[in-house]
């Protein structure tokens, strides 16, 4: 049966990136949006874990004991979410009225976003490091600085974009970009915020440039950015592996530990990453042990989500981790305690936690309305950069939805969404005082990529929908 279900699972992933490009040729979905980026992290995560898991034996730290039934009840807790997730997102909300509206933002030439795209490295490096030592703050501060650091390399690629064949602009993107890199590395090891800055950077370039080339010549460029991204990710988990993942101080330390990096820590930093840390065997392992072994809790997640920012001085029953449960659940001692390590159990996973037949549909429903919300804005603010930068600096949190803490994850995301959509607006404002950017009047929706004749239906984005 577990062979079987591995095919299963394969093929499901196989239907879904070929449902990707399909929806990209014939103008549904754009490529790059933010539900392909939830999809992509999905099959990572949940399917080719699963695959991995089921046909080769790689389970990672603890493993389901029966392999008749719980691949079987896996697979159909997957192809239940998928489906509402989809039906969730392909859905005319009457809630998606209030993002097609007319708006105005700051645009201006190239030189103007690369000014702007400094600015906002000053305003990230105040958030996450002037701020950090100030209780209560810091964790807010800490969030929203990553997004603005991401929106800093967002504006260097868009300000890129607009004069793409020139190389001093080039240099100056990059610069921003490793500079972003740099800042974001501040406290901090892990590896959804560099994710992050490097995604914020081509999603910019995408929705500035690239989306407008032919699906052939788009689809070598994404490849090509998506590959050295991946391969970035993997250098750097395997420099996490080769420094014991202690948590690093900046820049010198990371390099540092790069330059240290093994043959046999870059096959840990491969397999680490395209197993998706086992979180699909680890959703297996929640069907087979809650509501048996351990209690459901109700809805977990949802009680997580709320609860996060308060301090847990404040709040002693605040809810634990569903990743730190299972280390002492499971009794995964090999890497200490719930309080140093944890993993990711997997949107699956929390749902078999939270009262499968409650959470699940709720879970896929929620996340399919939440994803299609933020591609409604991306459609209809094409002519507004300010819009449309800010939501590509949480892609890290999108991708890791599906591998679980997604209620850490959506707290997250929404902060640096909010972070860069604040100070984006604030550092266009400053830099309009020096003549670099100018504020765009209110206007209609349209796609400056395409012809001024263009124009946008009563309901979608034309050819979106």
């Amino acid at each position: 049966m577990r062979y079987l279900i591995a095919i299963y699972l394969a093929a499901l992933a196989i239907v879904i990136i070929t449902k990707m490009v399909s929806h990209a040729k014939q103008g549904k979905v754009e490529l790059f949006s933010i539900r392909n980026l939830f999809l992509a992290g999905f099959c990572v995560f949940q399917l080719s874990s699963a695959v991995l898991g089921l046909a080769f034996s790689i389970f990672g730290d603890t493993r389901p004991e029966n392999f008749q039934t719980t691949p079987l009840i896996y697979a159909f807790m997957v192809s239940i979410f998928l489906w509402l997730f989809f039906w969730a997102y392909n859905r005319q909300w009457r809630a998606l009225n209030k993002l097609r509206q007319s708006g105005s933002g700051w645009d201006g030439p190239g030189s103007g976003w690369i000014l702007l795209s400094i600015v906002m490295l000053a305003f990230g490096a105040i958030l996450k490091i002037g701020l950090v030592t100030i209780p209560l703050v810091n964790i807010v501060a800490s969030q929203m600085g990553g997004g603005v650091i991401a929106a800093a390399a967002g504006c260097a690629a868009w300000g890129w974009s607009k004069n793409f064949r020139n190389p001093t602009f080039a240099a100056l993107a990059v610069a921003v970009l490793l500079a972003a890199s740099s800042l974001i590395l501040y406290r901090a090891f892990g590896r959804r915020p560099v994710l992050g800055v490097l995604m914020a950077f081509g999603w910019a370039l995408y929705w500035g440039l690239w989306r407008a080339l032919p699906v052939g010549m788009l689809l070598r460029r994404l490849s090509i950015w998506g590959g050295a991204a991946m391969f970035a990710l993997i250098a750097y988990t395997a420099s996490r592996s080769s420094a014991s993942q202690f948590e690093k101080k900046g820049i010198a330390e990371l390099l540092k530990a790069v330059l240290q990096v093994r043959g046999e820590d870059l096959q840990v930093g491969i397999a680490a990453v395209f197993s998706g840390q086992n979180a699909g065997p680890l959703s297996m392992w929640c069907i087979e042990t809650y509501g048996t072994a351990y209690p459901y809790e109700p809805l977990h997640q949802v009680e997580y989500l709320f609860t996060i920012p308060i301090p847990r001085a404040w709040f002693p029953s605040k809810p634990e981790p569903l990743g730190k449960q299972i280390v002492d659940h499971g009794f995964i001692r090999l890497k200490g305690s719930g309080n140093r390590y944890n993993v990711g159990p997997g949107i699956i996973g929390h749902a078999a936690h939270d009262v499968p037949y409650i959470a699940l549909p709720l879970y896929a429903l929620a996340l399919g309305f939440l994803v299609r919300c933020l591609d409604e804005k991306v459609q209809w603010s094409l002519h507004l950069p300010v819009a449309v930068i800010p939501i590509g600096c949480a892609l890290g949190q999108v991708m890791a939805l599906p591998r679980g803490e997604t209620a850490l994850f959506v707290f997250e995301g929404t902060l640096a969404i909010a972070g860069a959509w604040i100070f984006i607006r604030l550092g266009g404002r400053m830099v309009a005082m020096f003549g670099g950017l100018v504020q765009t009047p209110p206007e209609d929706p349209f796609d400056p990529l395409l012809p001024s004749e263009e124009v946008w239906d009563d309901h979608a984005p034309a050819g979106t929908y």
